[in-house]
């Protein structure tokens, strides 16, 4: 059998609207010839017949033409491995290429959606509180998502199943969160339903896209070890590495600073204080942090099992505690369950920016806008996290030692890994002494 694609006008009253075209196959074998009119839409200007695919262009976003020239190549697929020269006729291939485009599930196939193995997954994958809320917008967004289809783009049925997504139905679903925010404009009838209050969708950084992506690909992961579904498709979509800026961290004058300045007239930001520098001289995760009691104290080491990596690698981290440190957790000593206060991570984030605003720690450090892609300049009191508390260990660290195995045993990070080797700054002063060995 040969199948060749052609394309059929659609017309337009926008006369100054790009002109776009429906994508027609015709199937020909002895005795046969087919010619069906399917609903892929393409825009006729840049559409190549004769490789099956968008030429070169700006004018289109790659993940749409990467989608459109997957569909296409799937849709051929399906009518090549389903042909019958006996049965083939104009309605089972028009059947064949609506499945393509979107697939259904038949009743009694005992098809499961995706939404409810990522569902299945939180509820029996070990992990923290922190990553179990880091994947409940992700299942929200899907939900979002197959609506979406269903109900603005007239996709009746719309839903996606770990047993029959394709590759670009996760291009697709990248392109919706990417683009969720205009949506959520043009159509607020629609999202109203949603109940999303004061969180409308904002402009996603490219970090946070390529997290939701990884999200979905551990669970269809986790879904082929299970021996719920043998599709590979998550492994046939790229998902680009992150893009991370220069690490900034306090110095140790500014940490010092901080430890030692006077806020008993402001006792909330005391105790926020406090936690961030115990932070800074431990290097522990915020989330370790805040589950450590007095018994991972032993003497003057602490020692406790990072969550992040209890699982795969379990570890025991041990991090001697130097006088600044002790003097921290003496003036917290039997005044709760915990080793220290404990608090909400946003509120935390927000007492560390008022401490460094309180104590004139305002120096401009340059950050990557991850959603324009841009470097900027802001003051390190507007930026500063949790996370740069564990910067403040690794960076000062790193630059009186230079040895990143030693340092990595204290922070629970794999010896070589690429995320350790992001906190190493190589500034002016490493290249400096570097260069001096050999004076």
């Amino acid at each position: 059998m040969k199948i060749t694609i052609t394309t059929k006008g659609i017309k337009s009253k926008d006369k100054d609207a790009p002109k776009k075209a429906y994508l027609c196959f015709r199937l020909r074998d002895k005795g046969v010839d087919i010619k069906v009119r399917s609903d892929i839409e393409v825009l006729a200007e840049y559409w190549d017949s004769d490789v099956l695919a968008y030429r070169r262009t700006k004018a289109i976003p790659s993940d749409e033409q990467r989608k459109t020239k997957a569909l296409v190549k799937s849709a051929i697929e399906a009518l090549y491995e389903s042909f019958n020269a006996d049965t083939a006729d104009v309605a089972w291939a028009k059947s064949v290429i609506e499945g393509c485009i979107t697939p259904t599930p038949k009743e009694g196939t005992g098809l499961t959606t995706v939404v409810s193995r990522m569902e299945q997954y939180l509820a029996e994958h070990p992990m923290s509180k922190g990553s179990v809320l880091a994947y409940k917008p992700t299942i929200k967004k899907l939900q979002r998502y197959e609506a979406f289809k269903r109900e603005i783009e007239g996709k009746e049925g719309f839903t996606l199943y770990c047993e029959t997504i394709r590759p670009e139905d996760y291009l697709d679903f990248r392109e919706y969160i990417i683009n969720e925010y205009i949506y959520y404009n043009d159509y607020p009838e629609f999202y109203e339903k949603f109940d999303l209050g004061s969180h409308p969708p904002k402009q996603p950084s490219s970090t946070w896209v390529i997290d939701v992506m990884h999200h979905l690909r551990i669970v269809a992961h986790w879904c082929i070890r299970m021996g719920f579904t043998t599709n590979r498709s998550c492994d046939a979509f790229p998902i680009p590495a992150a893009v991370h800026g220069s690490p900034y961290y306090l110095t140790l004058e500014e940490r010092d600073k901080v430890f030692h300045a006077d806020l008993s007239k402001k006792p909330a930001l005391e105790v926020y204080r406090d936690l961030f520098m115990f932070q800074s001289l431990t290097g522990c995760r915020v989330g370790d942090m805040f589950s450590l009691t007095p018994n991972n104290v032993a003497g003057d080491i602490l020692q406790y099992l990072p969550h992040k990596t209890m699982r795969n690698r379990p570890q025991t981290i041990s991090v001697p505690l130097n006088t600044k440190a002790l003097t921290i957790l003496k003036r917290y000593k039997g005044k709760q369950e915990k080793l220290l206060p404990t608090r909400q991570v946003y509120k935390y984030n927000e007492g560390i920016r008022a401490v460094l605003r309180e104590c004139g720690i305002n120096r401009m450090v340059t950050i990557l806008d991850t959603t324009t892609g841009n470097e900027v300049q802001k003051p390190i009191c507007e930026v500063a996290t949790s996370h740069m508390a564990r910067r403040n260990f690794i960076g000062n660290l790193y630059k009186q030692v230079k040895d990143p195995d030693l340092i990595s045993s204290m922070t629970g990070h794999v010896n070589g890994s690429r995320a350790f080797a992001r906190y190493r700054e190589i500034d002016e002063e490493t290249k400096i002494s570097l260069v001096n060995l050999i004076n």
